[in-house]
């Protein structure tokens, strides 16, 4: 086993790094595009050209349930931003890639 994959797959975890996530977002959206996204789900072919992609480009082994799960994260992920951003007194910073909030609201709404 190469370093890259030590680095990456750590026990029966898979560790995606920001360009991985960034290629699997490319992938699918290209997918998307050509119509290759019926019933709002990817098929398990967009999977599997994922994991191969990936697993050249960064000499790993990524495997489809991988891009799968690390699919639903992002999914998750986006929905809570999405929640936050429509929030009054929240915003997002396009440059920065987070989520803006005033001190006032930070403290009375978030804070603990």
């Amino acid at each position: 086993m190469s370093n890259t994959q030590n680095q990456k797959c750590k026990g029966k975890h898979f560790t995606w790094s920001k360009p991985m996530s960034h290629m699997l977002l490319e992938i699918l959206a290209e997918k998307a595009l050509k119509g290759n996204k019926p019933f709002f789900t990817f098929g398990a072919e967009s999977f599997v050209k994922v994991a191969t992609e990936i697993s050249q480009k960064f000499n790993v082994q990524c495997e489809p349930k991988y891009v799968d799960n690390h699919l639903k994260t992002v999914k998750k992920e986006w929905g809570i931003i999405t929640k936050l951003k429509n929030k009054s007194g929240f915003g997002w910073d396009d440059c920065l890639k987070m989520i803006t909030v005033s001190k006032d609201v930070y403290n009375e709404d978030v804070k603990v």
